[in-house]
């Protein structure tokens, strides 16, 4: 007989992924108050190149919503993720909260479960999109002029 493990998030873990999440976020998206679009080129090992882009779906005062979407390229049989991201600009955190190919996630789920979702699911999500925006930041390249305005 299978019992229910009941998961307990480790919450300064997960504090500091997501105040590292909203940093990374930033530096791909410079300009973020006067921008809603970027696009980024990223280079693997083996010298192919993808591109991710990122866009900012709904701006208020305290949050923004962005979508991330690593773009296909043509004839290619898998799908690429593309994750929602609430960034708390008062906190200065951001979270996965969807995905477009599983919808909007729990903070954590009961295991075993109907979809057979991990009962850290989203903590994993977040995890993963750090290591996403890392290797964006570490192997990216714009596509598109940016200004130094503000930077330097």
């Amino acid at each position: 007989m299978i019992k229910n493990i009941r998961y307990v998030p480790d919450l300064n873990r997960l504090m500091a992924e997501s105040e590292s999440n909203y940093v990374r976020l930033l530096k791909l998206m410079p300009e973020f108050d006067s921008r809603d679009k970027w696009l980024w080129g990223v280079r693997s090992r083996e010298g192919l190149t993808g591109r991710v882009s990122f866009e900012v779906t709904e701006r208020f005062k305290y949050t923004s919503t962005v979508s991330i979407n690593q773009q296909d390229r043509p004839g290619s049989w898998l799908s690429k993720p593309v994750l929602v991201i609430r960034m708390y600009h008062d906190a200065e955190m951001a979270e996965v909260v969807d995905s477009k190919s599983r919808g909007q996630f729990k903070g954590s789920y009961a295991y075993p479960n109907e979809k057979m979702f991990h009962s850290d699911e989203k903590e994993q999500l977040n995890a993963y999109l750090g290591e996403w925006l890392s290797q964006c930041i570490q192997h990216g390249y714009a596509t598109e002029p940016l200004s130094l305005e503000g930077i330097l």
